[in-house]
């Protein structure tokens, strides 16, 4: 057995040949067979398509929640509206960074933070440390109950467009935010890729969910 973590879609990329190494305590792909130049064209060009279930995924609820993400991250938490989402540090006593992070808001009542894979473990005992001085919030580490699936390149609306079944994608900048169904899955959508291309959505849904795109 192996001592790394699986994301949900570690078949498909067995099924598919990918090159599978570790990264941050899991097993991850790091090419397929046609080779990174193609696919690396292949995102330039249209559209490619990445598993970030590895990072982690903490929701926080309660009325106590803005209080604490005010307390513990180095963004200014008060300033996001629904369907907005900002870049942020975890931050320690002396002001130093734990680890960079990801917040949004998809709904009014409840704050999702994204955190590295290698840091996850780290980041939960740091808040769990300080959760008791912040009445009515409830912390929830759902990295394993929710897929994260990145969609990034030209095509990448496009795309979207065909299989969302209700709701609207998030426009019209970066960090904006949605949530859709997609043949009846909630997924959350999320306009904060790193590739600098116009369009690239990171998508969240539920792991108990099929993947409701089909095959790769």
């Amino acid at each position: 057995m192996s001592e790394f973590l699986r994301t949900v879609l570690y078949q498909k990329h067995l099924d598919l040949a990918a090159q599978m190494v570790e990264f941050g305590g899991w097993e991850m792909p790091i090419q397929y067979p046609e080779g990174i130049i193609n696919e690396h064209m292949a995102t330039r060009q249209a559209a490619g398509i990445f598993d970030v279930s590895h990072m982690g995924r903490l929701y926080f609820r309660g009325r106590g929640s803005l209080p604490f993400l005010q307390h513990v991250l180095t963004n200014n938490a008060a300033a996001l509206k629904v369907g907005e989402s900002q870049y942020t540090l975890i931050q320690n006593e002396a002001g130093g960074a734990i680890d960079d992070a990801y917040l949004y808001r998809f709904k009014p009542d409840e704050f999702l933070l994204v955190v590295n894979a290698s840091n996850r473990e780290k980041d939960v005992a740091h808040f769990k440390a300080r959760l008791k001085d912040f009445p009515d919030i409830e912390m929830l580490d759902k990295t394993f109950d929710v897929a994260m699936i990145s969609l990034q390149g030209p095509l990448s609306r496009s795309i979207m467009e065909t299989i969302v079944t209700r709701g609207n994608l998030p426009e019209p900048a970066r960090n904006c935010l949605s949530l859709v169904e997609i043949n009846g899955a909630e997924t959350a959508l999320a306009r904060t890729g790193y590739t600098g291309e116009p369009w690239a959505l990171s998508c969240l849904l539920k792991i108990n969910m099929p993947w409701p795109c089909g095959p790769f």
